[in-house]
């Protein structure tokens, strides 16, 4: 009776000894097939503009909505759904992608530096960009899966030359306020996402052309044209 009593006991914790070396089993193979994230990022490359004289800029964190401010990229359906894609990244969250390619677009295209992070002290007539984007979208248009990347933004440059004082002439330092909006097909039928990635690229491209046209133009003190823009 005593050893039929041991071996069911004996039978019991090996029983729940086995139990939790197989739960853990499972979970160690389930993270070790977990997808590995792809990472995206809107770098441009940028034709500069050979007229500019700015040396100086100043591009402060944009302002973005909180639904696509993070690091999955997000399609938003017609109806109005949002399909967050876990494994499909910015290299950061979208307002510090845009940010810091919104300074190195401008940097390369007006051939100047940012002091934003570069601990440049002033001296120097700079241009502070504030940007905000209402829309920076990758939406899903129809049901055969259409995309756009669907952009409204708006920007304020403001100029500061530090040899103007307080009661000199202020319209010296002056500043802009611009905006524009228009939608970027991606092309159509295609669900690849460097694809879309490729479209939204470009979309800040365009936003950097305008911008730098913006700047340099108020720079040179002259009526700003911006295609697809209205400034004022």
């Amino acid at each position: 009776m005593i050893i039929t009593t041991l071996k069911k006991a004996f039978t019991a914790q090996d029983a729940i000894r086995c139990a939790g070396i197989c739960t853990t089993t499972l979970l160690i193979a389930a993270c070790s097939t977990s997808p590995t994230p792809n990472y995206y990022t809107l770098a441009n490359k940028v034709t500069p503009l050979p007229s500019s004289k700015v040396k100086v800029i100043e591009v402060l964190p944009v302002g973005l909505p909180d639904r696509i401010n993070r690091a999955p990229l997000v399609i938003q359906e017609i109806n109005g759904r949002s399909n967050i894609l876990d494994n499909e990244r910015w290299t950061s969250t979208l307002g510090a992608e845009l940010r810091d390619n919104l300074s190195a677009g401008l940097q390369q295209k007006l051939g100047a530096v940012d002091r934003y992070n570069s601990g440049m002290i002033g001296g120097k007539v700079s241009y502070r960009v504030a940007t905000d984007f209402s829309h920076f979208d990758i939406v899903n248009t129809t049901s055969a899966n259409n995309k756009n990347v669907e952009v409204s933004v708006a920007w304020i440059i403001k100029r500061n030359d530090p040899s103007i004082t307080i009661n000199q002439d202020s319209t010296q330092n002056q500043q802009l306020a611009c905006r524009m909006t228009f939608t970027q097909p991606v092309s159509a039928n295609n669900n690849q996402i460097p694809t879309i990635v490729s479209s939204a690229s470009a979309s800040l491209g365009r936003v950097i052309d305008a911008m730098a046209v913006s700047i340099a133009a108020l720079d040179s003190k002259v009526p700003v044209r911006v295609e697809g823009a209205v400034c004022s």
